[in-house]
């Protein structure tokens, strides 16, 4: 597998534990809740000693909708939880974004998405 896509890797499992339907990958469809985990903005980027990158993911998660409060208040938990095993798995939490309803194939979500982000360095393929 590429550097990147063990990275991916790693941030699913940091994620698993929480009660969530995770994905490596932006899904066809997806079951809530869930979480999948896609390339952020700027993907990679220049680190700041020789050879290394700043690497970042966007980790969206999507909860069922149902009374709003308590939707809400679903939301915030789960953020906070995957926030702390990021944490804890050695990914920075750059930003969480604003939560908006969206659909997921026949369903409405509240989405948001953790911002994440991890120096790396690529092996030399000279």
């Amino acid at each position: 597998m590429s550097v990147l896509g063990d990275l991916r890797q790693e941030v699913v499992e940091a994620l698993t534990g929480l009660d969530l339907t995770l994905y490596t990958h932006i899904p066809g469809r997806m079951n809530l809740p869930g979480a999948f985990v896609m390339a952020g903005s700027p993907y990679v980027e220049q680190g700041q000693t020789f050879g290394e990158r700043l690497v970042r993911f966007s980790v969206v998660t999507a909860t069922n909708t149902g009374e709003n409060n308590a939707e809400t208040a679903a939301l915030d938990e789960l953020l906070e939880a995957a926030q702390a095993r990021l944490e804890a798995a050695g990914w920075t939490v750059e930003s969480i974004s604003q939560p908006e309803a969206q659909a997921f194939g026949n369903a409405e979500a509240l989405v948001a998405s953790l911002n994440v982000a991890a120096l790396v360095t690529f092996p030399n393929h000279n």
